[in-house]
């Protein structure tokens, strides 16, 4: 198997949707993209975690769906999560879980992906903020991001808070389901 193969593979596992979403000729594009490469690819992952922004240039540019670099960075964030291993804090207090991945969308990729499994293939327009994580316990998960959710998870940006914290009402009720979304972690 020569060299091409092998990073047009490592394409189409790590973004199987892509095709699905679009009728763009995909030996073309990964021809293109590795084009751009001043020399052959040396590693497959930094080759393939460059592949978004790719996209995202050729939408800028109006030679793809804009949507696509979108669903890109989704598919590799997802299996990012799905192929690493994490080490969640030990120490005591309430700590951000460290492995949320924030992503600013124009496109509801989320529900374009479970519309497409039903067979239905819509584009969805939607501006938000989704974030994708891996929770100690149910693994993978991502929710759309509400103003409070992010203003509240920013205070936690500096490091742990201890567990004595006093909030006022509406703060604790936003942070308990950070905690109950697993994007808070509380480590007694």
């Amino acid at each position: 198997m020569n060299a091409f193969q092998d990073f047009q593979d490592a394409l189409e596992d790590t973004f199987p949707s892509l095709s699905f979403f679009s009728d763009l000729d995909w030996d073309t594009i990964t021809q293109e993209y590795i084009a751009t490469h001043e020399s052959a690819p040396q590693d497959i992952e930094e080759f393939v975690f460059g592949f978004p922004l790719f996209l995202q240039d050729k939408a800028a540019k109006e030679e793809c769906p804009p949507y696509l670099f979108e669903l890109a960075y989704f598919e590799l964030m997802e299996n990012e999560l799905l192929n690493s291993e994490f080490d969640f804090p030990a120490s005591s207090g309430y700590h951000l879980n460290p492995t949320l991945r924030f992503l600013s969308f124009e496109f509801d990729i989320s529900q374009m992906m479970e519309e497409a499994a039903k067979g239905r293939h819509q584009i969805i327009s939607r501006s938000h903020i989704l974030c994708l994580y891996h929770h100690p316990e149910n693994g993978p998960q991502q929710t759309d991001m509400k103003p409070e959710h992010l203003e509240t998870l920013q205070k936690l940006e500096d490091g742990p808070v201890e567990l004595s914290i006093e909030l006022s009402q509406a703060k604790k009720e936003v942070f308990n389901e950070l905690i109950d979304l697993g994007l808070i972690l509380k480590v007694i």
